[in-house]
């Protein structure tokens, strides 16, 4: 069984490479993997019902594949809080400098 990535970290570090554009291009850019990484989550959370409905049900499916599918679930969401609160640190942070 092949275990890959976080889905979504990929965007964040091509967007983080893309340098300091400032403007309405690099605003939507930002926008984009913000949204895509909601995508991501989303769609690990769906996977992760899934796996414990199945569990639940007595499908075909194997209880290690069940809890990886909710480990990572975890996971991203973790990733996703830390995001948001490292968004809302330097939201706050502009917001208390002088012009």
């Amino acid at each position: 069984m092949a275990i890959g990535g976080i889905p979504g970290i990929g965007g964040i570090g091509a967007a983080a490479s893309s340098g300091g554009a400032v403007g309405a291009g690099a605003a939507k850019e930002g926008s984009s993997v913000f949204a895509d990484l909601i995508g991501a989550l989303e769609q690990s959370s769906a996977s992760a019902d899934q796996a414990v409905s199945d569990i639940a049900t007595g499908s075909d499916r194997e209880l290690h594949d069940a809890v990886l599918s909710v480990e990572m679930e975890s996971v991203a969401f973790d990733l996703a809080v830390q995001i948001r609160n490292r968004l809302v640190e330097a939201y706050s942070e502009i917001f208390r400098m002088q012009v």
